[in-house]
């Protein structure tokens, strides 16, 4: 199974990978329509169950945004679209802060090369 089967198959990864994918998109509401729609089927993989709270505040953030794109309201999609590339920013960087997701603490003083 690979790495994309699982994200098949979870709700979680489905939503942070279409979340991220509609963050990064550097087009307007247009250009993310098709994400957007993505998007909102991962979503509905919650079904009637609440994310889990890691994942809450980009979940939320996510359907506002799907809303925006629904409604084809341009400046509240875009600032919906910051809002959840907020969101993720700080989904991410608990990741990467965490040591069983591979995360490690970093010096508060790295030396320099050569010094």
């Amino acid at each position: 199974m690979t790495w994309l089967d699982e994200a098949d198959s979870e709700p979680v990864p489905r939503v942070i990978i279409a979340a991220t994918a509609v963050a990064m998109c550097r087009g307007g509401l247009v250009e993310c329509v098709e994400l957007a729609g993505h998007l909102k089927i991962a979503l509905c993989a919650f079904a009637d169950r609440a994310p889990p709270s890691d994942v809450s505040e980009a979940a939320e953030a996510a359907c506002d945004l799907v809303d925006a794109v629904r409604d084809g309201n341009v400046p509240v999609f875009d600032h919906r679209r910051d809002r959840l590339g907020r969101a993720l920013a700080r989904y991410w960087a608990a990741r990467a802060r965490d040591p069983t997701m591979g995360g490690q603490r970093i010096p508060s003083h790295v030396p320099r090369e050569g010094g």
